[in-house]
């Protein structure tokens, strides 16, 4: 019987032996899922997760609960599968269960007091037992006391598992760590080695893969006689912006802004009506810029391009870039993704990329207008200042044909951008101190004032500050001095929201929609074209008269009254344009008041000529109220600190993102 049992033992592996198997496969089987599932956790995306629901659960248990040292634990396992693949003992006694424990829990007390305290992964360091644990250690013994005890403690618990002395164990790390060190040097020279041969076999190839860049000026130092890594061509002037790139060319093109300094129109500034006397200011008045010559490091744009598209596929984005943009503050890179790849995917890696682009910042267009491209804007190394004189200087500023143009600086790509203030109608600017809001401010009004006279725009200032909008005190074109007291700001308003009554009446009698209409039929009137009479047929036989709330009526004549129509001469009508420029302060003297003439003058003064800009550096929902923000749909934001604040200005997030200084 013995002997039976022995060939049978011989044909069959020992029972103990095929339960070692049985446990070793299904140890494997553990920590690989548990591995996978703890690589492919994302705390925000649970469905990105390799193992499944189940996995991201048990991942977020584990992270939330061990933070990093959760790591430790498919290194166990790994460990304990070796031992039963080897057929040796398990070591799963009741010491082994207890060392592993004090392990795991002395470690995450120890990551939490010694990593820096932020978010790993959705967790903690240490997770939820190491805070526990290390800030009540921390509380009895001190930071550096909970410190040494807990190496002390992991060292012990190490020893205990492992059947090595200190003493061995230390001539095992120097003979690894030795071999170590000879791998490292001789891959270290196989790796040179093999990049040299790489660099001299496909530089012709790299070469031909530049594109060419068009109508720019290239910072290059390179010897004359070496190839050039690209084809530069720089055209006569054009007016439009051409994109070609070389035969056989597969990086991205290059399109340079052109420059916006050209020969400013010959136009006659001398008044042909009233205020003869009167010149429109030259533009040589400006201060020049010290340079309209844009120089454009191409070599450098394509590396940053490479990089771009490196780091992308890095998150799982692939594709190309194929057009950098170039402008003053930001430069655009127009990356075109692989087909099937969601647009939401790309607009939430601004943060990642800034950090591994180490950017300042990085705004993520998706998409671009019009295309099937995603625009990258990345900040310049050195910024180039923007000039008022070379927007005024260029042709497309003299041939701006809007009633009330305004110069609003350059976009992304360096061109001249303008905007017709009578158009938007009304304007809201806000920003953080220091944004740049001001400036902008006085550059918008200085267009304005660059190109219109007193007959055709008046000015209504309320400057909060005192200093700000002072420069403008004393101009023909100012209906009184700059008010500065909050009390006569509220009484300033009334007047404009009485002036859009007054104005609508004449419009009325005129039979006249708005006042370029109303302007028009003036003309006529002072031409000859037209009588008195037909331009205001109410008028006809009566008498002008206010009512008890000052309202202008028409009344019949007295005796040897004679009729307005025959002492009426008409007028034109100037556009008005109120200026708040800290809307915030004014609010907080008279909200009730000021809140009700801006909502008026903004739901009905349009059509009249009047025109408001407010500008504040608060934007809180208490100085830009929904009924406020329902009538300016025309917005400009600066830099915000924080994404509710560029919600409040624009509904939607994005000026906190920008750069400031007039970003």
């Amino acid at each position: 019987m013995s002997a039976h049992e022995t060939t049978s033992s011989g044909d069959l592996v020992a029972p103990e032996g095929r339960r070692q198997d049985v446990l070793a496969i299904l140890t494997l089987t553990a920590t690989v899922l548990l591995t996978l599932s703890l690589v492919s956790y994302d705390a925000r995306n649970g469905s990105a997760n390799l193992v499944g629901p189940v996995g991201h659960r048990f991942a977020r248990a584990l992270m939330l609960a061990f933070g990093l040292v959760a790591w430790f634990l498919p290194f166990e396992g790994g460990l304990l599968t070796y031992r039963l693949f080897r057929r040796r003992s398990a070591m799963l006694g009741l010491a082994t269960i207890a060392s592993t424990l004090v392990l795991v829990v002395i470690g995450a007390a120890l990551g939490h007091l010694l990593v820096e305290p932020q978010a790993v992964w959705g967790a903690s360091p240490g997770g939820a037992v190491g805070e526990l644990l290390g800030e009540v250690l921390r509380s009895l013994l001190g930071f550096y006391g909970t410190v040494i005890i807990g190496f002390a403690i992991l060292g012990t618990a190490i020893i205990l598992r492992t059947p090595w002395t200190l003493e061995e164990a230390a001539q095992a790390f120097v003979r690894v760590g030795h071999a170590a060190w000879a791998k490292v040097q001789n891959l270290f020279l196989a790796l040179r080695e093999a990049w040299a041969e790489a660099r001299d076999l496909h530089e012709e190839e790299i070469r031909a893969s530049q594109p060419r860049i068009m109508g720019v000026h290239l910072d290059d130092d390179e010897d004359p006689e070496k190839p050039s890594p690209a084809t530069v061509i720089v055209p006569a002037p054009e007016p439009m912006v051409q994109r070609s790139k070389p035969e056989g060319a597969t990086g991205p093109t290059i399109v340079a802004p052109k420059e916006t300094k050209q020969k400013p129109l010959e136009i006659s500034t001398r008044l042909k009506r009233d205020h003869r006397d009167f010149r429109l200011p030259p533009n040589s008045l400006l201060d020049e810029p010290d340079s309209s010559v844009i120089h454009v490091d191409a070599e450098a744009l394509r590396e940053n391009a490479e990089l771009l598209t490196e780091k992308l596929a890095a998150y799982g984005v692939r594709g190309r870039v194929d057009e950098i943009h170039p402008g003053p503050v930001v430069t655009m890179y127009e990356f075109e993704p692989q087909s099937g790849t969601k647009v939401s995917k790309i607009a939430g890696l601004a943060d990642d990329l800034a950090m591994a682009l180490a950017a300042q910042k990085v705004r993520i267009v998706a998409p671009i207008a019009g295309k099937a491209r995603v625009g990258f804007e990345l900040p310049n190394d050195i910024r180039q200042t923007v000039h008022l004189r070379e927007i005024v200087d260029d042709r497309r500023w003299e041939k701006h044909s809007g009633s009330l143009p305004m110069a609003l600086g350059k976009d992304i790509a360096g061109q001249p951008v303008y905007a017709d203030l009578a158009r938007m109608p009304h304007l809201l600017v806000a920003g953080a101190t220091g944004s740049g809001k001001s400036v902008a401010l006085n550059v918008m009004l200085t267009s304005i004032l660059a190109r219109k006279t007193p007959e055709e725009v008046r000015m209504l200032m309320i400057d909060p500050k005192v200093v700000e909008l002072q420069v403008f005190d004393g101009i023909p074109h100012m209906l009184l001095p700059v008010v500065t007291d909050m009390k006569k700001a509220s009484l300033a308003l009334r007047w404009a929201v009485d002036e859009m009554e007054r104005r609508y009446q004449m419009f009325a009698d005129a039979g006249a929609r708005n006042i370029d209409t109303y302007n028009r039929r003036v003309d006529r009137v002072l031409r000859g074209d037209l009588s008195v009479e037909k331009f205001m047929p109410k008028r006809k036989g009566k008498v002008s008269a206010q009512d008890a709330q000052g309202h202008e009526i028409l009344l019949d004549p007295a005796d040897g009254e004679a009729a307005d129509a025959e002492n009426f001469e008409p007028e034109k009508l100037p556009s008005v344009v109120v200026v708040v420029d800290e809307f915030a302060d004014l609010m907080m003297v008279a909200a009730k008041d000021v809140e009700a003439c801006i909502a008026r003058l903004a739901q009905k003064a349009r059509a009249a000529g009047i025109h408001v800009i407010l500008a504040t550096q608060r934007p809180s929902v208490d100085v830009i109220t929904g009924m406020i923000k329902a009538n300016f749909p025309a917005r400009i934001a600066f830099k915000v600190p924080q994404r509710q604040d560029s919600m409040t200005i624009l509904g939607r997030s994005g000026a906190e993102h920008l750069l400031g200084m007039g970003d």
